[in-house]
Protein backbone atom coordinates (compact mmCIF):
# COMPACT_ATOMS: atom_id res chain seq x y z
CA UNK A 1 0.00 0.00 0.00
CA UNK A 2 1.26 3.36 -0.80
CA UNK A 3 1.66 5.97 2.13
CA UNK A 4 -0.30 9.17 2.35
CA UNK A 5 1.16 12.41 3.60
CA UNK A 6 0.16 14.96 6.10
CA UNK A 7 -1.48 18.10 4.19
CA UNK A 8 0.76 21.00 6.00
CA UNK A 9 4.35 19.46 6.53
CA UNK A 10 4.18 16.79 4.06
CA UNK A 11 5.33 14.09 6.96
CA UNK A 12 5.08 10.86 5.58
CA UNK A 13 2.69 8.16 6.65
CA UNK A 14 3.28 4.90 5.91
CA UNK A 15 -0.14 2.26 5.16
CA UNK A 16 -0.36 -0.45 7.47
CA UNK A 17 2.09 -3.14 6.09
CA UNK A 18 4.36 -0.61 4.77
CA UNK A 19 8.57 -0.41 5.38
CA UNK A 20 8.01 -4.21 7.27
CA UNK A 21 11.78 -4.39 8.87
CA UNK A 22 12.77 -0.82 7.59
CA UNK A 23 9.95 1.45 9.59
CA UNK A 24 13.28 3.74 10.35
CA UNK A 25 12.96 5.37 7.05
CA UNK A 26 9.34 6.98 7.80
CA UNK A 27 10.24 7.39 10.98
CA UNK A 28 13.78 8.77 11.07
CA UNK A 29 12.89 11.07 7.78
CA UNK A 30 9.81 12.92 9.77
CA UNK A 31 11.87 13.12 13.07
CA UNK A 32 13.95 15.37 10.31
CA UNK A 33 10.94 17.66 9.29
CA UNK A 34 9.19 17.87 12.55
CA UNK A 35 13.38 19.20 13.54
CA UNK A 36 13.17 21.79 10.80
CA UNK A 37 9.78 23.17 11.89
CA UNK A 38 10.53 23.58 15.44
CA UNK A 39 14.01 24.72 15.73
CA UNK A 40 15.87 25.22 12.24
CA UNK A 41 17.38 28.80 11.15
CA UNK A 42 17.94 28.93 7.54
CA UNK A 43 20.37 31.82 6.42
CA UNK A 44 19.09 32.86 2.53
CA UNK A 45 21.10 34.94 0.78
CA UNK A 46 19.11 37.58 -1.27
CA UNK A 47 22.23 38.89 -3.20
CA UNK A 48 21.25 37.51 -6.27
CA UNK A 49 17.74 38.48 -6.65
CA UNK A 50 14.39 36.91 -6.05
CA UNK A 51 14.39 33.20 -4.81
CA UNK A 52 11.87 30.50 -4.16
CA UNK A 53 12.32 28.35 -0.81
CA UNK A 54 13.51 24.88 -1.21
CA UNK A 55 11.24 22.56 0.81
CA UNK A 56 13.89 22.22 3.91
CA UNK A 57 14.06 25.70 3.79
CA UNK A 58 9.75 26.37 3.97
CA UNK A 59 9.88 23.37 6.49
CA UNK A 60 11.97 25.47 9.16
CA UNK A 61 11.07 27.54 11.96
CA UNK A 62 13.18 30.89 11.25
CA UNK A 63 14.17 32.61 8.01
CA UNK A 64 17.24 34.74 8.21
CA UNK A 65 17.30 36.96 4.83
CA UNK A 66 20.98 38.12 4.24
CA UNK A 67 22.97 40.08 1.62
CA UNK A 68 23.50 43.35 0.00
CA UNK A 69 20.45 44.28 -1.79
CA UNK A 70 21.02 45.82 -5.55
CA UNK A 71 17.51 45.78 -6.34
CA UNK A 72 13.87 45.03 -4.49
CA UNK A 73 13.40 41.31 -4.10
CA UNK A 74 10.53 38.62 -3.87
CA UNK A 75 10.69 35.44 -1.45
CA UNK A 76 8.65 32.65 -2.64
CA UNK A 77 7.38 29.95 -0.16
CA UNK A 78 5.79 27.00 -2.16
CA UNK A 79 2.74 25.82 -1.27
CA UNK A 80 -0.61 24.27 -1.09
CA UNK A 81 -0.10 20.70 -2.78
CA UNK A 82 -0.39 17.49 -1.17
CA UNK A 83 2.31 16.38 -2.92
CA UNK A 84 5.33 14.56 -0.88
CA UNK A 85 8.32 16.66 -0.10
CA UNK A 86 6.61 19.80 -0.90
CA UNK A 87 4.97 22.47 2.20
CA UNK A 88 1.31 23.10 1.93
CA UNK A 89 -0.13 25.55 4.06
CA UNK A 90 -1.42 26.65 7.77
CA UNK A 91 2.38 27.71 8.86
CA UNK A 92 4.03 29.96 11.21
CA UNK A 93 7.16 31.45 10.70
CA UNK A 94 9.98 34.09 12.86
CA UNK A 95 11.42 36.34 9.63
CA UNK A 96 14.14 38.65 9.78
CA UNK A 97 15.40 41.08 6.87
CA UNK A 98 19.28 41.81 7.70
CA UNK A 99 20.11 42.49 4.06
CA UNK A 100 22.29 45.61 3.24
CA UNK A 101 20.74 48.68 1.58
CA UNK A 102 17.60 47.78 2.99
CA UNK A 103 16.61 51.64 3.00
CA UNK A 104 16.51 51.80 -0.63
CA UNK A 105 14.98 48.26 -1.53
CA UNK A 106 12.58 46.35 0.01
CA UNK A 107 11.53 42.11 0.61
CA UNK A 108 8.47 41.11 -0.22
CA UNK A 109 7.08 37.77 0.69
CA UNK A 110 4.19 35.67 -0.48
CA UNK A 111 3.39 32.20 -1.57
CA UNK A 112 2.83 30.55 -5.27
CA UNK A 113 -1.22 31.01 -4.78
CA UNK A 114 -1.99 33.60 -7.04
CA UNK A 115 -4.46 36.64 -6.08
CA UNK A 116 -3.42 36.35 -2.53
CA UNK A 117 -2.33 38.64 0.24
CA UNK A 118 1.62 39.25 0.08
CA UNK A 119 3.56 41.32 2.94
CA UNK A 120 6.88 43.21 2.93
CA UNK A 121 9.34 42.62 5.54
CA UNK A 122 10.28 45.42 7.92
CA UNK A 123 14.71 45.46 7.88
CA UNK A 124 16.34 44.41 10.67
CA UNK A 125 13.64 43.70 13.73
CA UNK A 126 12.62 40.15 14.07
CA UNK A 127 8.83 39.63 13.40
CA UNK A 128 6.03 36.63 13.38
CA UNK A 129 4.16 35.40 10.22
CA UNK A 130 1.06 32.96 9.94
CA UNK A 131 0.41 31.55 6.30
CA UNK A 132 -3.31 30.73 6.25
CA UNK A 133 -4.12 26.87 5.98
CA UNK A 134 -6.41 25.47 3.02
CA UNK A 135 -9.42 25.02 5.50
CA UNK A 136 -9.05 29.24 5.17
CA UNK A 137 -11.10 31.72 2.42
CA UNK A 138 -7.39 33.33 2.06
CA UNK A 139 -5.75 30.17 2.04
CA UNK A 140 -2.13 30.62 0.93
CA UNK A 141 -2.38 34.56 2.17
CA UNK A 142 0.74 35.93 4.47
CA UNK A 143 -0.38 37.93 7.28
CA UNK A 144 1.52 39.63 10.12
CA UNK A 145 0.99 38.45 13.78
CA UNK A 146 1.38 39.80 17.03
CA UNK A 147 1.13 43.21 15.69
CA UNK A 148 0.18 46.29 17.97
CA UNK A 149 -3.83 46.04 18.53
CA UNK A 150 -6.63 47.41 15.39
CA UNK A 151 -6.64 51.01 16.37
CA UNK A 152 -3.34 51.53 18.64
CA UNK A 153 -1.25 54.57 17.24
CA UNK A 154 2.38 54.39 15.58
CA UNK A 155 4.39 57.26 16.14
CA UNK A 156 7.01 56.65 13.29
CA UNK A 157 10.31 58.74 13.45
CA UNK A 158 10.27 58.92 9.74
CA UNK A 159 8.53 61.54 6.88
CA UNK A 160 6.59 58.67 5.01
CA UNK A 161 4.95 55.22 5.56
CA UNK A 162 7.98 52.63 5.38
CA UNK A 163 8.33 50.81 1.87
CA UNK A 164 7.70 47.74 4.26
CA UNK A 165 3.79 48.63 4.54
CA UNK A 166 2.83 49.79 1.44
CA UNK A 167 4.08 46.42 -0.30
CA UNK A 168 2.09 44.70 1.80
CA UNK A 169 -1.35 43.74 -0.30
CA UNK A 170 -3.24 44.93 2.98
CA UNK A 171 -1.14 47.48 5.04
CA UNK A 172 -1.69 46.64 8.05
CA UNK A 173 -0.82 50.37 9.58
CA UNK A 174 -2.18 53.92 7.65
CA UNK A 175 -1.11 57.39 8.08
CA UNK A 176 -3.51 59.30 9.84
CA UNK A 177 -3.81 62.21 7.49
CA UNK A 178 -7.55 62.58 7.69
CA UNK A 179 -8.01 60.52 4.41
CA UNK A 180 -10.99 57.86 4.21
CA UNK A 181 -10.39 54.10 3.96
CA UNK A 182 -12.02 50.96 2.76
CA UNK A 183 -14.86 49.66 5.57
CA UNK A 184 -14.71 46.46 3.61
CA UNK A 185 -10.75 46.40 3.42
CA UNK A 186 -10.53 47.44 7.33
CA UNK A 187 -13.93 46.13 9.31
CA UNK A 188 -12.44 45.69 12.78
CA UNK A 189 -10.86 49.49 12.08
CA UNK A 190 -14.07 51.02 11.05
CA UNK A 191 -15.95 49.45 14.33
CA UNK A 192 -13.25 51.30 16.52
CA UNK A 193 -13.19 54.57 14.70
CA UNK A 194 -16.75 54.69 14.42
CA UNK A 195 -16.73 55.60 10.55
CA UNK A 196 -14.02 54.95 7.51
CA UNK A 197 -11.82 58.76 8.04
CA UNK A 198 -8.97 58.43 9.73
CA UNK A 199 -7.97 60.96 12.65
CA UNK A 200 -5.84 63.40 11.21
CA UNK A 201 -2.38 63.70 12.89
CA UNK A 202 -0.30 66.11 10.95
CA UNK A 203 0.56 69.14 12.58
CA UNK A 204 -1.57 68.50 15.63
CA UNK A 205 -1.20 67.42 19.42
CA UNK A 206 -3.35 64.36 20.09
CA UNK A 207 -5.75 64.42 23.53
CA UNK A 208 -7.32 61.94 24.87
CA UNK A 209 -11.00 61.64 24.87
CA UNK A 210 -13.26 63.52 27.42
CA UNK A 211 -15.42 60.54 28.11
CA UNK A 212 -17.78 62.43 30.17
CA UNK A 213 -15.45 65.05 31.63
CA UNK A 214 -16.18 67.87 29.20
CA UNK A 215 -12.71 69.43 29.78
CA UNK A 216 -12.22 70.05 25.94
CA UNK A 217 -15.43 72.21 25.04
CA UNK A 218 -16.44 73.30 21.31
CA UNK A 219 -17.21 76.52 23.10
CA UNK A 220 -13.39 77.59 23.44
CA UNK A 221 -12.79 77.10 19.21
CA UNK A 222 -15.19 78.44 16.51
CA UNK A 223 -14.04 75.30 14.05
CA UNK A 224 -16.31 72.86 16.35
CA UNK A 225 -13.10 70.87 18.61
CA UNK A 226 -15.03 67.97 20.29
CA UNK A 227 -13.61 66.33 22.57
CA UNK A 228 -16.36 63.58 22.41
CA UNK A 229 -15.75 62.57 18.80
CA UNK A 230 -13.16 60.59 18.24
CA UNK A 231 -10.99 62.00 15.26
CA UNK A 232 -12.37 65.57 15.90
CA UNK A 233 -9.81 68.55 15.13
CA UNK A 234 -9.59 72.16 15.55
CA UNK A 235 -7.27 74.71 17.49
CA UNK A 236 -4.87 77.80 16.48
CA UNK A 237 -1.35 78.17 17.10
CA UNK A 238 -2.07 81.73 17.15
CA UNK A 239 -3.20 84.10 20.07
CA UNK A 240 -6.82 84.84 18.45
CA UNK A 241 -8.54 87.79 17.90
CA UNK A 242 -10.23 89.52 21.14
CA UNK A 243 -11.34 92.55 23.50
CA UNK A 244 -10.98 93.89 26.39
CA UNK A 245 -13.60 96.58 28.33
CA UNK A 246 -10.99 98.84 30.28
CA UNK A 247 -12.61 101.25 32.74
CA UNK A 248 -10.76 104.29 34.28
CA UNK A 249 -12.59 105.30 37.34
CA UNK A 250 -11.41 108.89 37.03
CA UNK A 251 -8.61 111.41 38.83
CA UNK A 252 -6.87 114.13 38.93
CA UNK A 253 -3.68 115.03 38.28
CA UNK A 254 -2.34 118.24 39.42
CA UNK A 255 0.68 120.31 37.71
CA UNK A 256 3.19 122.02 39.82
CA UNK A 257 4.18 125.87 38.50
CA UNK A 258 7.88 126.12 38.17
CA UNK A 259 9.42 130.10 38.37
CA UNK A 260 12.57 131.67 37.05
CA UNK A 261 14.71 133.60 39.61
CA UNK A 262 15.66 136.78 38.24
CA UNK A 263 19.32 137.47 37.93
CA UNK A 264 20.59 133.84 39.37
CA UNK A 265 19.79 131.66 36.38
CA UNK A 266 18.45 128.68 38.21
CA UNK A 267 15.14 127.22 38.57
CA UNK A 268 12.96 127.61 41.88
CA UNK A 269 10.24 124.66 41.97
CA UNK A 270 7.09 126.30 43.61
CA UNK A 271 5.91 123.63 45.47
CA UNK A 272 4.54 125.40 48.32
CA UNK A 273 0.62 124.98 46.25
CA UNK A 274 -0.26 123.35 43.36
CA UNK A 275 -1.21 126.20 41.42
CA UNK A 276 -1.43 124.92 37.39
CA UNK A 277 -3.73 123.28 35.48
CA UNK A 278 -5.63 119.88 36.46
CA UNK A 279 -6.06 117.17 33.92
CA UNK A 280 -8.73 115.14 34.41
CA UNK A 281 -8.95 111.43 33.04
CA UNK A 282 -12.39 110.15 34.25
CA UNK A 283 -13.63 109.10 30.75
CA UNK A 284 -14.27 105.53 30.06
CA UNK A 285 -11.80 103.61 27.28
CA UNK A 286 -13.30 100.56 26.18
CA UNK A 287 -12.86 97.85 23.49
CA UNK A 288 -9.07 97.25 23.13
CA UNK A 289 -8.45 94.93 20.58
CA UNK A 290 -5.74 92.27 20.13
CA UNK A 291 -5.45 91.16 16.76
CA UNK A 292 -4.51 87.50 15.69
CA UNK A 293 -2.11 88.22 12.63
CA UNK A 294 0.12 91.12 11.77
CA UNK A 295 2.92 92.40 13.42
CA UNK A 296 1.62 92.85 16.86
CA UNK A 297 0.25 88.48 16.52
CA UNK A 298 1.41 86.73 19.49
CA UNK A 299 3.25 83.26 19.08
CA UNK A 300 1.09 80.31 20.98
CA UNK A 301 3.42 77.30 20.66
CA UNK A 302 5.48 75.83 23.56
CA UNK A 303 8.76 74.43 23.09
CA UNK A 304 8.77 71.38 21.09
CA UNK A 305 10.21 68.96 18.27
CA UNK A 306 8.86 67.56 15.16
CA UNK A 307 8.62 63.61 15.51
CA UNK A 308 7.92 62.62 12.68
CA UNK A 309 4.63 60.40 11.27
CA UNK A 310 1.74 59.13 13.61
CA UNK A 311 -0.08 55.71 11.86
CA UNK A 312 -2.42 53.48 12.85
CA UNK A 313 -2.61 50.02 13.34
CA UNK A 314 -5.17 48.78 10.69
CA UNK A 315 -5.21 45.36 9.71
Amino acid sequence: MASTFTPNLAVERPANGDYTGTWDVPVNGNMTTFDLAVGTIQAISLAAGSVTLSTAQARSAFLNFTGNLVASVTVTIPGLSSSPGTLVSGKGYTVQNQCGNSSAFSVTLTTTVAGQQAIGIPPYEPCDILIEGTNSSQAGSIKFRNLDRVGAYWDYAGSSVPAWISNCTVPPYLNCDGTTFSSATYPALTVVLGSTTLPDSRGRSRFALNQGTARISTAVDGAGFSGDAVGAGGGDQRLMAHTHGITDPGHVHPINTVARNSGSGSLNINSVDNAGTDINTDSQVTSITINSAGSGASNNVPPAYIGGIVMIRAA
